[in-house]
């Protein structure tokens, strides 16, 4: 968890403006005091072999933190930080990519050093490596103080709600996968009974209120769905979000199509008591480090939202705001060399090495992902963060 460090000023809602007209005097607003936290979600990690072999030193290891050095300081530049890793990581010194990944576990203390918080682990590839490569992660992210969400060893995890306390807030986070690539079936049956979180044989409406028993002042699902390379939320993927829309989840943060999707304020009914419902979802947030290099899916969004507790307890999602992101890949020996870029930065101050074949693809990234999130007719108010 780290200390949040604006980088620039945000939108605000025409609700929100309309709530601080006529505000109290200085001294006033000091005792009604609210508390805040922002979140910041990266997408989907896929350790292509290319990636991992780029990641071999010299002296034999596996190191991760080159690739991410260049955005370091934004991964973490939030009071809470998620991501995704398609497939398994530390389930075995041998490794593998698609279509069944098994990951160094080094990419997990890169991720871990920049300042990610958790890790969602509901995904597709979750069970490439059996249901043993998810305990096998499951202990590597707690030796490692590593928080996880949409996994279980037992079934007591499983049905523990999951709610942790940042800044003064309670939240409660659900993560889910719409599948995972029919493994659940050859596997044994704790991986689809409790193992992994699947949208589609659990009760969304039930977790969530089981949250909400427990004390969850604010709920924060991450999905894993839809159709792979399509830049717009499938039918799929609509039904699951205004499922969590009726279940009264705040936030919805979805990954998988390896592509960035829009992001929407999605307005109905709460199930529970009938109460109007809004909720702010991000339903992909594109790539932010893979071998993927053609068109959208070799750039992502480091997307950040604001979770705010007022005088009287009640905790609101507003201020949506996204970095764009682009994986630089060149060249380099008999592979490539990689590097996550954050993109604006780099096109105003060129990586030293780039070539013009890289640049223009990043510079394409940027007036893509930018026209795409921001022309959207009913997408939310989202500001671009410099």
């Amino acid at each position: 968890m780290r200390t949040l460090r604006r980088l620039t000023a945000f939108a605000v809602s025409l609700s929100l403006l309309l709530a601080f007209a006529g505000a109290p005097s200085p001294a006033k607003a000091q005792e009604a005091s609210t508390n805040k936290a922002v979140f910041r979600c990266l997408g989907d990690f896929v350790l292509h072999m290319p990636v991992i072999d780029a990641a071999r030193t010299a002296d034999g290891g596996i190191d991760f933190h080159p690739m991410l050095a260049p955005v370091a300081d934004l991964i973490g530049d939030a009071d809470f930080t998620v991501a995704n890793v398609d497939g398994v990581m530390g389930a075995s010194d041998v490794y593998s990519g698609y279509p069944r990944f098994s990951s160094p576990v080094e990419l997990m203390d890169a991720l871990q050093d920049a300042g990610v918080d958790m890790l969602t682990m509901a995904n597709n590839h979750a069970l490439d490596c059996d249901y043993d490569g998810v305990i096998a992660q499951l202990n590597a992210c707690d030796a490692r103080g590593m928080d996880h969400i949409g996994a279980a060893r037992s079934q007591k995890e499983h049905d523990t709600p999951q709610i942790r306390e940042i800044n003064g807030i309670r939240v409660g986070f659900m993560n889910y996968t719409a599948h995972a690539n029919g493994r659940e079936e050859a596997c044994v049956p704790e991986a689809a009974a409790y193992g992994i979180n699947f949208a589609y044989t659990s009760n969304l409406a039930r977790d969530a209120q089981a949250l909400r028993d427990a004390g969850a002042e604010a709920i924060v699902a991450f999905m894993h769905w839809g159709e792979e390379y399509n830049r717009v939320a499938d039918r799929e993927e609509e039904i699951l979000a205004y499922r969590l829309v009726a279940a009264g989840v705040d936030v919805v943060v979805g990954g998988h199509p390896h592509v960035i999707q829009r992001i929407y304020w999605l307005n109905g009914e709460r199930l529970s008591d009938g109460a109007p419902q809004s909720t702010l979802c991000c339903y992909s947030l594109g790539n932010f480090l893979s071998n993927q290099q053609s068109e959208y899916q070799n750039c992502g969004i480091i997307f950040e939202f604001t979770l705010e507790k007022d005088a009287s307890g009640k905790v609101t999602a507003h201020s949506p705001g996204y970095i764009p992101v682009f994986v630089w890949r060149e060249e380099a020996g008999d592979g490539y060399f990689y590097q996550v870029l954050a993109t604006e930065r780099a096109l105003n101050n060129v990586p030293e090495g780039m070539s013009q074949a890289a640049y223009g693809r990043m510079k394409l990234s940027w007036e893509d992902t930018t026209r795409h999130l921001g022309t959207a007719a009913g997408a939310a108010e989202c500001i671009h963060i410099q």
